[in-house]
């Protein structure tokens, strides 16, 4: 799994139409750039696949928080020796802060 397939992304159902296709950022509505990777999720009843996408801004915010928790949970994390999860999460923040 990469980090951005790590990133929880809103209930598909919940949402406008062009965030569940991918056209818009599903977190914020704005312009998407992220590719998230598949999701399945309950749409209109039915088990679907989606494909959300971020845009930087609140990809780097999603990472970012989502290191924090994990490396406060992760049991090889908690002892400074950083997982894979870890650095692949933190790798994707810093890069959308360096480029966004």
């Amino acid at each position: 799994m990469n980090a951005h397939e790590m990133l929880p992304v809103p209930r598909a159902a919940g949402l406008a139409p062009e965030r569940v296709t991918g056209k818009r950022c599903v977190w914020c509505g704005g312009a998407d750039t992220v590719v998230l990777g598949p999701r399945l999720s309950v749409i209109g009843l039915a088990l679907k696949r989606w494909h959300p996408r971020g845009c930087r801004p609140c990809t780097r915010r999603e990472a970012s928080r989502m290191h924090g928790i994990h490396i406060t949970t992760c049991a090889r994390c908690a002892h400074r020796d950083y997982c894979s999860d870890a650095r692949a999460l933190y790798e994707l923040a810093l890069y959308r802060q360096k480029s966004g």
